[in-house]
């Protein structure tokens, strides 16, 4: 059931034109930003490339080297298993709104066996009251925020059964019943090739399930093998699709720039400038903390502070309770406090006021292979979450338990009423013309083999180029990549630029370029050549050889 009200949810969001197969004219408007553009051109690019060694490396991205496309966050393990389809695929294929779909099911399941867990005293009304819990997971703004915007991150159900794996193991082991907890090294093998910033927070419920097991039955030895059995599987993974050993060095500068804000809680802001909340006010941050959005939703942050109160009355009415739970929950605690000051980093900000600590080189480049921190908090997020409905359920009578969350919930999807009209409102807005979808560029690939760009693109045209190449069947030089540095592409684009400059070119080559005054001056190089076809689509010059 926690299943069906994520696909709900997602119904009344996006409606049903993101699950036409063949329809892409979506992903090119973009979706808040470009990231929607690059997953797609990673995916297009990758289906026509040569099978090899990692299976996610894309000869015909970023040529003639190539590159992995967990780098274009593509989410390699879905493009991996739909390119051995290619063969029956039609030459317009685009999954990314299936797969959202699924993560809103997913979501909406692993929330509701969280819920589910332990003794419900809610009677008949287990199912509803494991229901509404999968809803309101559903119905968290960091799932809502990064759908569609940046797909692979919509894949939060891994750390919510990685958190339900463990709350499980430690159970069974208390009660003499826990056997291996198998389901953690899948879910890192999952995790590194849908997105690697899932796996440390899998790794954290895997690294507190192995604490548990040296805590209870003082086996430290086995809980070591047994973390390491994750991590392997981790690595495993990451090298199969190429996100670890590919080459290129995991860190990147700017840990920090894309922290969590202090007000993050309490912040409905975010990227698409959404109404995120009927009651809360857009408060400033740091720029780059957009990508830190951790707002909760009022109906949450109602659920945790009643959970909050029923907690310091039963902590003053019995002092052994409280001791007991600390006890049992420290580990859990201190894995929070970590992730929330990993979140927030050395850049610490309420709003715009701050301060920044100033850390050692080699820690700062060790945070950067991920350094958009803010998200680590999500895992911190679902742990309030599942406190917050495990005091409620363990407080209340039965039904009223279930009353109080329906409340809760209602108050939640009040708070997002404005976010969600605004969203289905988007795939309602007119579908501007690009340089894919023009009647200019529709046979660009008959006879040619490669989409040469000479120079520097304009970055808003660069992944419609990309999509363009790889919707042509052609290689193509363009970079799309936000991971590592590809020096044989930078040097293609500057070899082509200089070999046009000189009268050459190759015919089975499609150039382009998107700035004017190289394109005239390729026009006039090339005057006495009638084999060529000149031009402008969407602000992007091309030069054809003719077939």
């Amino acid at each position: 059931m926690g299943a069906a009200a994520g696909m709900v949810v997602f119904f009344l969001l996006y409606g049903t034109s993101t699950l036409h197969p063949t329809y892409d004219a979506w992903i090119l408007n973009g979706y808040d930003e470009w990231d929607i553009q690059q997953h797609y051109a990673g995916w297009v690019l990758f289906r026509n490339s040569h099978w090899a060694f990692p299976l996610g490396l894309a000869d015909t991205i970023a040529a003639p080297d190539g590159t992995v496309i967990s780098f274009t966050d593509s989410i390699p393990w879905a493009s991996i298993f739909f390119k051995a389809l290619r063969g029956v695929l039609p030459s317009t294929f685009q999954w990314f709104g299936w797969y959202t779909l699924f993560c809103f099911a997913m979501q909406g399941a692993a929330g509701a066996l969280l819920c589910a867990r332990g003794q419900a005293k809610t009677g008949a009304g287990a199912l509803v009251f494991s229901t509404l819990g999968g809803l309101l997971f559903v119905m968290l703004p960091t799932l809502w925020e990064r759908a569609f915007r940046h797909t692979a991150l919509a894949s939060q159900w891994l750390f919510l059964l990685a958190l339900y794996a463990f709350l499980e193991y430690r159970q069974n082991l208390h009660s003499g019943t826990a056997k291996f907890p198998w389901a953690m090294p899948v879910l890192a093998f999952l995790a590194v090739g849908i997105h690697p910033y899932f796996l440390p927070l899998v790794m954290m419920c895997a690294l507190l399930a192995a604490v548990e097991l040296g805590r209870q039955k003082k086996a430290w030895g086995r809980a070591a093998l047994q973390f390491a059995a994750s991590l392997a599987a981790a690595v495993v993974g990451g090298v199969l699709c190429g996100a670890i050993g590919s080459g290129t060095g995991a860190s990147r500068s700017g840990y920090g720039d894309y922290s969590m804000n202090l007000n993050a809680l309490i912040n409905p802001t975010s990227r698409g400038g959404y109404t995120w909340s009927r009651l809360y006010q857009v408060m400033p941050q740091q720029p780059g903390q957009y990508d830190g959005f951790n707002y909760l939703g009022l109906g949450v942050l109602a659920l945790i502070t009643a959970a909050l109160l029923f907690s310091l009355r039963r902590a003053v009415r019995c002092l052994q309770n409280t001791k007991t739970w600390w006890h049992r929950n420290g580990p859990v605690f201190a894995a929070c406090v970590f992730l929330t000051l990993f979140a927030v980093s050395n850049k610490i900000y309420w709003g715009n006021t701050g301060i920044e600590l100033p850390l050692p080189a080699k820690l700062l480049e060790l945070c950067g292979i991920f350094r958009s921190s803010g998200r680590m908090f999500y895992l911190v997020a679902a742990c309030m979450v599942v406190y917050a409905v495990y005091t409620l359920r363990d407080r209340l009578p039965g039904r009223y338990a279930v009353l109080v969350l329906a409340l809760f919930v209602g108050v939640q999807a009040f708070d997002l009423s404005a976010a969600a009209q605004q969203k289905r409102q988007k795939f309602a807005d007119p579908i501007n013309a690009t340089v894919v979808n023009n009647d200019q560029t529709a046979s660009l690939g008959a006879g040619h083999t490669q989409l040469l760009a000479a120079g520097k693109v304009r970055e808003d045209r660069l992944r419609l180029l990309a999509i363009l190449a790889g919707k042509q069947g052609l290689a193509t030089n363009l970079d799309i990549a936000v991971s590592g540095s590809h020096p044989a592409a930078e040097a293609s684009r500057a070899d082509t630029a200089a070999r046009l400059a000189a009268g050459r070119y190759d015919p089975t080559a499609v150039y382009v370029t998107t700035d004017g005054a190289t394109w005239e001056n390729w026009q006039a190089v090339f005057a006495g050549d009638d084999s060529l076809n000149f031009f402008v689509a969407d602000s992007c010059y091309f030069m054809v050889p003719a077939v």
